[in-house]
C-alpha cells in the first residue's frame, strides 16, 4: 500500500506540472486542490477531492484536459477516478509542482464545507432572476425560520442551480449555527449505502442511525427513488421521522412530485405537504452576470471581451450548466493561447450552439398548430373552452407536449392556452395514461413528436 501510495504522489507530481504550466488558471482553481490517494489495477490513479461537486464539475469540464496531463508518463497512459475525502487536509492537496515560478493561491478555491459540499455555493454568489426569485426566497428562510416550509422541494431542469440552493441553505445554517447537524446526500448515494447494508446482511437500524443523528437533511434527486417500492418504504419512514421532529428536509428533483412515474403517492402527498418551488435558467441578464462573476474568477478581463460574453449568454439559454461549460471552453483556449475573438468563439462553441437552436426550434405555437392539423380541429376550438371529447383530448395533448418539448414552466404554458396551471398538471399526469390505454391515441403522439423533430 505505501508504494501504491508513493507512486500515486509521484504520477500526480508529474501531470500537476504539466497542468501548471498549460492551463495555470484551471490549475490554480480546480487541480491544486486535488490530491493523490493510491494507484489501483496497475494504471489507474485514484485522486482525492473534497465534495462530489467537485466530481460532478471536473468530470464534467476536464475530463479530456486531464487524460492529457496523464498520458504517457514513464510510458504509460494513466487512468484516473475521483474519490470524496471529506476530511482531506490542506497540505496533502498540494502537490510539489516542478515550474521555476512560485505556486500563487487561488483567488476564490472550493474548500469543504457542511457536509462536504462546496464553499463556493452560496446565496451570495447564486445570481437571483425572476425565473427563481421565490425559489431562492424560499431557501433562504429554511435558514431564517426552519421547519416553515418543511420540506422544502426545489425542482427544475439539470443544470439549473437545485443543487447550488441546496448547498447554499446549508452552508447559510451552519454558518448561522455552528452546533447544528446537517447531511447533504444524493439518492444515488443513499441507494447505495441502502443496498450496500442488504448485500452484506446489515440491519435497516443501521441504515436508519446514519441519517437520524442530524438537524438538517437535503437529499438531492429525490427523483431516484422511483420504481425502487423498498427504499421508498424507508425514505417515507424516514421523512416521517424528520417531519414529526420538526426538522428541516429540502429535496430536489427534476420534476414536480406529482410528475414523478412511479413515485408512491404517500411520498407524493409528503413531498407536496410544504412548499413546491421550481428553479429555472436565469434570463440573458442573469446569465451575464454569471459569466462575468466566473471571469472574474479565473481569467484576465481582456482574455475574454464583454461582446463574447453577451454572445455566450444570449446563445447558451438551456441550463446553467451548459453555460458554464461553454465559458471553461473559451476559458481553456484563452488560457493556452492569449485573447479569444469573437469569431474563434463562434466557432469553438458551433456544436453547443447548434443543440440550442435545435432545442428552441420547437415552440408552443408551433406544437399548437401540429396538434391542431393531427387531430383535424381549429386553432380556435384548441384554444378554447369546449369540452366535447374531440377537442379536450387533443387540447390535453398539446399541453403534454409543451411542458415536455419546451423549457416553460406549468403556469407559462397554462397562460398559453388561457389555462391555469393546474389543468396543465392534469393533462401532464393523464396523457401518458391515456396512450397505454389507447394505441391510436399513442401513435398519433408519435406522429406529432417525429414531426416536431423530437423522441418521444
Amino acid at each position: 500500500m505505501g508504494s501504491e501510495k508513493g507512486l500515486a504522489a509521484a504520477v500526480w507530481k508529474t501531470a500537476a506540472g504539466r497542468l501548471k504550466t498549460h492551463h495555470r488558471e484551471l490549475f490554480l482553481r480546480w487541480f491544486a486542490q486535488i490530491a493523490p490517494l493510491r494507484i489501483e489495477k496497475k494504471n489507474q490513479l485514484v485522486l482525492g477531492v473534497a465534495s462530489d461537486f467537485y466530481i460532478e464539475w471536473v468530470e464534467s469540464n476536464y475530463r479530456d484536459i486531464l487524460d492529457d496531463a496523464l498520458k504517457g508518463l514513464d510510458g504509460t497512459d494513466y487512468s484516473w477516478v475521483l474519490e470524496v475525502v471529506p476530511d482531506l487536509p490542506p497540505e496533502a492537496a498540494k502537490p510539489e509542482v516542478p515550474v521555476s515560478e512560485p505556486a500563487a493561491e487561488p483567488a476564490s478555491t472550493p474548500v469543504p464545507a457542511a457536509g462536504g459540499m462546496p464553499a463556493q455555493a452560496t446565496f451570495e454568489n447564486f445570481v437571483i432572476g425572476d425565473a427563481n426569485r421565490f425559489a431562492v426566497m424560499t431557501a433562504k428562510a429554511t435558514v431564517t425560520s426552519p421547519g416553515l416550509y418543511n420540506p422544502l422541494f426545489l425542482y427544475g431542469a439539470s443544470g439549473v442551480g437545485k443543487t447550488h440552493l441546496l448547498c447554499a441553505a446549508a452552508i447559510a445554517a451552519k454558518e448561522g449555527n455552528r452546533n447544528l447537524r446537517t447531511r447533504y446526500t444524493s439518492c444515488s448515494e443513499l441507494l447505495d449505502n441502502f443496498y450496500d447494508l442488504i448485500s452484506n446482511h446489515g440491519s435497516l437500524s443501521e441504515f436508519r442511525a446514519s441519517l437520524r443523528d442530524v438537524d438538517m437533511l437535503l437529499v438531492d434527486d429525490v427523483h431516484v427513488l422511483a420504481r425502487k417500492p423498498q427504499i421508498q418504504e424507508e425514505f417515507f419512514n424516514l421523512f416521517n421521522f424528520f417531519y414529526n421532529q420538526q426538522k428541516q428536509i429540502i429535496l430536489t428533483s427534476d420534476k414536480q412530485p406529482c410528475e414523478i412515474e412511479g413515485l408512491e403517492p404517500r411520498l407524493v402527498t409528503r413531498f407536496e405537504s410544504g412548499v413546491t418551488a421550481e428553479v429555472c435558467v436565469p434570463e440573458v441578464e442573469g446569465r451575464l452576470t454569471i459569466l462575468r462573476r466566473m471571469r472574474e474568477e479565473t481569467l484576465q478581463p481582456a482574455k475574454l471581451s464583454d461582446p463574447i460574453l453577451e454572445f455566450i449568454a444570449e446563445q447558451i439559454s438551456s441550463s446553467v450548466r451548459r453555460l458554464k461549460g461553454a465559458f471553461m471552453r473559451l476559458a481553456s483556449l484563452a488560457t493556452a493561447f492569449g485573447n479569444v475573438t469573437l469569431e474563434q468563439a463562434e466557432q469553438l462553441l458551433a456544436p453547443q450552439i447548434d443543440d440550442e437552436l435545435a432545442g428552441r426550434m420547437v415552440s408552443m405555437e408551433v406544437i399548437q398548430q401540429r396538434v391542431a392539423e393531427q387531430f383535424g380541429i381549429s386553432m380556435a376550438d384548441l384554444m378554447g373552452n369546449r369540452r366535447p371529447r374531440n377537442i379536450a383530448e387533443p387540447r390535453m395533448v398539446a399541453m403534454y407536449l409543451c411542458r415536455q418539448h419546451t423549457h416553460h414552466s406549468l403556469p407559462e404554458i397554462g397562460n398559453a392556452f388561457g389555462k391555469t396551471h393546474a389543468t396543465v398538471l392534469n393533462a401532464v399526469n393523464k396523457v401518458p395514461e391515456l396512450c397505454r390505454r389507447d394505441d391510436s391515441l399513442r401513435s398519433r403522439v408519435h406522429q406529432i413528436e417525429k414531426s416536431l423533430g423530437r423522441k418521444s
